[in-house]
């Protein structure tokens, strides 16, 4: 007969085991390739669970039991809703510690569907996806830290699409905890083919701006900037890769001082997407009917 408990006003399952099956199918989402099987993922900690919650995208919350009474009051009133009854499990410290991918970890695990906006797409998908929004590209980023800030800074400065190819998934714990919460608020876009990407995006009458500090390239600052441009982040070693750049429209460079040579990834991505925030501010604050 399974055991019930409640804490803190809150009803779930008790489960002791490290071998229940429930905790074990849960401790294999460390691996990509079983997220991508089960469409599920594991969202750690109080901040990546509100956002889920808030997207209504939780299958699962695991509790570790002894820490429940350290958890936030927002955390435990959105643990209370009704959308989440018969989904709270709650687990013993052996249990919860064969799950968490945390050295610290604050005793919250929500097991998430993933993102509405999360797809894989071909090239002409992607366009399609992408048509009217704001989009940029990641090219071979693989660190999933700089992945996941890149993601934070997109959602921070408006933009509505991510296109990602050849990058660390964005799901993985790493790439979660630096995007804190942002792969629910953007949309996220896996392709294969980023010469055919680059090119439909011109055929459909938009730039793509590889961020390049090569022959011809443009200064941030001083060059012409549109909207609708697609910006394009590269690799941390090796910039942007050869095919896209072969696709490209034109190439910023970020003025730096001499002794610098170059920013780190998601550095730069911030700098050069605050600067794209601009043209949607200025577009916000022009008296009414004045145009472009």
């Amino acid at each position: 007969m399974e055991e019930k408990a409640i804490c803190r006003g809150i009803a779930g399952r008790l489960v002791t085991s490290r071998s229940n099956r429930d905790v074990v199918a849960i401790s294999k989402l460390r691996d990509g390739k079983y997220r991508r099987q089960t469409g599920v993922f594991l969202c750690e900690g109080e901040k990546l669970f509100e956002e889920a919650f808030l997207f209504g995208r939780p299958k699962t919350v695991c509790l570790r039991r002894e820490s429940v009474d350290t958890l936030s009051e927002k955390t435990v009133r959105y643990l209370a809703d009704q959308s989440l009854a018969g989904k709270i499990v709650f687990l013993s410290d052996p249990a919860f510690e064969k799950i968490t991918t945390e050295r610290s970890p604050e005793g919250i695990i929500c097991v998430s569907a993933f993102p509405e906006g999360f797809v894989s797409s071909s090239p002409d998908g992607a366009v399609s996806l992408s048509a009217g929004k704001r989009t940029m590209m990641l090219d071979s980023v693989r660190d999933p830290g700089n992945v996941g800030t890149i993601l934070r800074s997109a959602a921070a400065f408006g933009f509505e699409n991510v296109i990602l190819l050849s990058c660390a998934d964005p799901l993985s714990p790493r790439a979660l905890r630096a995007s804190m919460g942002a792969v629910f608020r953007v949309g996220l876009v896996e392709i294969t083919d980023g010469a055919a990407f680059g090119r439909m995006i011109r055929d459909a009458g938009r730039r793509l701006v590889c961020a390049s500090p090569g022959d011809g390239a443009e200064t941030l600052g001083e060059g012409e900037i549109r909207p609708d441009d697609v910006v394009v982040i590269g690799n941390e070693g090796h910039g942007v890769s050869d095919e896209v750049l072969g696709a490209a429209s034109t190439y910023l460079r970020i003025p730096m001082t001499e002794t610098s040579e170059s920013l780190n990834a998601s550095a730069a991505a911030a700098v050069i997407l605050w600067e794209y925030s601009k043209l949607r501010d200025s577009r916000q604050n022009k008296p009414d009917g004045e145009k472009n």
